[in-house]
């Protein structure tokens, strides 16, 4: 069951209705909004909509501006980027392969927890600057160890340095903290963020009982 309480009514109901457009049939929910409906451990108003497959985004930007007044902010190659009445969405091509197949709750299809668990790990070592990546992480350890999280990022990303990830989830110098953070159980506390990341890296096997907070 997915923790709906955890994103806001008009952002899940558009949610919703996006899941049931056949046109955006091959979209599939990641990113932070993704892992507070598994996981229920905080609030989250942005949708990511990833897609295995090439799209033409000029078509797709036409259709959701006639469907659904999409209002562009960013587009690319196989990227879309805008809001939909001030919601946040990106649209965008993300073809590697799949650690677990798409699931599909309550109507909403999302990528795994490990296929996410990989992204955000990649996007940690890459960026490293959104505390929420951080957070996430630290919570998906009670679901996952981090030789286990490694492991995704090692089938969905082959070739890589497995180390430059403990390294990334260790330095925290380019981390934007002004950024507000809603949690759903307790007062978020980076200090107790950090200590969890610290014992992930060096107790790689373990899975955690307990919130990092």
């Amino acid at each position: 069951m997915l923790q709906e309480q955890t994103v806001p009514g008009a952002t899940f109901e558009l949610l919703k209705i996006l899941m049931k457009d056949e046109k955006l049939n091959e979209f599939y929910l990641a990113g932070g909004t993704a892992i507070a409906l598994y996981l229920g451990h905080r609030t989250s108003i942005d949708l990511d909509l990833f897609s295995l497959e090439d799209f033409d985004n000029t078509e797709l930007e036409f259709y959701l501006s006639q469907q659904y007044n999409f209002l562009t902010d960013n587009k690319a190659r196989n990227t879309l980027k805008g809001s939909i009445e001030g919601v946040k969405i990106d649209f965008i091509t993300f073809n590697t392969p799949l650690c677990e197949e798409i699931q599909s709750i309550g109507g909403i299809r999302l990528f795994s927890l490990q296929d996410i668990i990989a992204m955000k790990l990649l996007a940690i070592a890459d960026n490293g600057t959104r505390l929420k990546d951080f957070i996430d992480i630290a919570y998906l350890s009670m679901r996952f160890s981090f030789d286990e999280m490694l492991s995704f990022v090692a089938y969905k990303f082959p070739n890589k340095n497995l180390q430059i990830y403990r390294k990334a989830l260790l330095f925290h110098n380019d981390i934007y903290f002004d950024v507000p953070i809603q949690l759903t159980e307790k007062k978020y506390q980076w200090g107790k963020i950090a200590k969890r990341l610290d014992e992930m890296v060096t107790s790689p096997k373990k899975v955690f009982e307990h919130s990092p907070l």
